[in-house]
């Protein structure tokens, strides 16, 4: 590689740096270096491309050496600000912000990364009043503008949240973070066709943002029929379980209210939950939104080879729970005192198989039919509840299935635990 003159590198080394090239703006960098050791802007701009390639501690040596070179250089605390924060040291990471700014406190970069520093710690007012004094300076720059607005956010202040977002999308229009935002908020209003389109030209600028593909995937999700369902399901269930933590008179009474017929609803409640996160997850336009080929598979059939699994387990549950139940009445416990623990037991049970569906969205898609596993566990929930209904049976037919039933829901949640990730 031709090394560039010395009235140009600096100007060369920056353009690598802009298009995402760290690793020949290195190696630029190190030539120039050999060839004048004590250069330290090249120290300062080696500390920026390391950082860009995620090796932070010598990206932090980098900008030591720059400091050691000069401890005025203000744009080497200001890096060591952001390699500290990736290595999680705070203290380091305050100091080094702190001196940038005392060495050049109009910067706006600077305020902006300070007030990022704030909403790291919680002090959203704080970071709103630093941003906003960094756009006084420059009233288009971008740091500062996204700082300002999630101040804004963190302060609920929604009104000028949605102003500070239009501002930024109008002086920044192709910055994801900008998106990202405007998704975000769409979202909270429940504008979801709105927040899918946000999120979609995140991942139009920026292909692999995990925020972006996980709120376009929600916002398609809320737009379906069946996922407004379960949302306003979901809020009611909040209301009661938040409301009852806090006292509310209401919340208690809709808790009394549904607290036998939940005991009952509590499978019926399970399935539809469980198909709604089926329906959503291998929806087309999710599986396209992941780059999940229609072809790849038909939509029932690859439902079922997703979540047949942990259905079985699930199927084997209810018939580990209908012996445990059998057998601690034929032990004597009186039917009155089982209620507030089937309640609290179903409760659990329901919990589990969703922990146990939303593990199985987040797997490969096995290769292997689960048609045998749902059967035998079918087959099994079946004896469990005949042998516990018909005297004939009893004890050994009921503690013999209980046996099998546990040895079988063993061997199949091992299975499931080992399955690839």
């Amino acid at each position: 590689m031709s090394f560039p003159s010395d009235s140009r590198w600096q100007e060369a080394v920056q353009h690598l740096l802009a298009v995402h090239r760290p690793q020949q703006a290195e190696t630029l960098l190190r030539q120039q270096l050999v060839r004048h050791p004590r250069e330290i802007y090249a120290h300062v701009l080696l500390a920026a491309a390391l950082y860009q390639q995620a090796r932070y501690p010598e990206a932090r040596t980098a900008a030591q050496d720059a400091l050691a070179l000069d401890p005025a250089t203000s744009e080497a605390h200001y890096l060591l600000c952001l390699i500290c924060s990736q290595l999680n040291l705070v203290p380091a990471m305050v100091e080094a912000i702190d001196e940038a700014l005392r060495l050049q406190p109009w910067n706006p970069k600077y305020l902006g990364a300070r007030a990022q520093v704030y909403l790291g710690f919680n002090q959203p007012a704080e970071a709103q009043r630093v941003a906003e004094l960094g756009l006084a300076y420059d009233p288009t720059h971008a740091g500062c503008r996204l700082q300002r607005a999630e101040a804004l956010q963190q302060q609920s202040k929604w009104d000028d949240l949605a102003v500070a977002l239009g501002q930024l999308r109008q002086a920044h229009p192709t910055l994801p973070a900008a998106y990202r935002m405007l998704g975000r908020e769409a979202l909270r209003r429940e504008q979801f066709a709105q927040a899918q389109l946000h999120y979609q030209e995140v991942l139009r600028l920026a292909p692999n943002d995990p925020e972006a593909l996980a709120g376009a995937s929600q916002a398609i999700r809320r737009q379906l029929g069946i996922g407004r369902v379960a949302l306003r399901l979901d809020r009611y269930l909040t209301f009661i379980s938040e409301g009852t933590k806090r006292r509310q008179l209401k919340a208690w009474g809709h808790f009394l209210l549904i607290l036998v017929p939940l005991s009952m609803l509590c499978i019926p409640l399970l399935l539809f939950l469980g198909f709604e996160a089926v329906y959503w997850r291998l929806h087309p336009e999710v599986r396209r939104l992941r780059n999940r080929p229609d072809h790849a598979m038909p939509y029932a059939q690859q439902t079922l080879y997703r979540y047949g699994a942990p259905a079985a387990v699930a199927l084997l549950i209810l018939a580990w729970t209908t012996g445990l139940i059998w057998l601690l009445l034929w032990l004597g416990l009186p039917e009155s005192s089982l209620g507030p623990g089937l309640t609290g037991g179903l409760t659990t049970i329901v919990i589990s198989i969703g922990a146990l569906l939303k593990e199985a969205a987040h797997r490969p898609l096995p290769t292997a039919s689960p048609m045998g596993r749902l059967l035998l566990a079918g087959l099994t929930l079946a004896g469990s509840i005949l042998v516990a209904l018909h005297e004939a049976t009893w004890p050994y037919g009921p503690l013999l299935l209980l046996l099998f039933t546990t040895g079988l829901l063993y061997w199949q949640f091992r299975r499931l635990v080992q399955a690839p990730r």
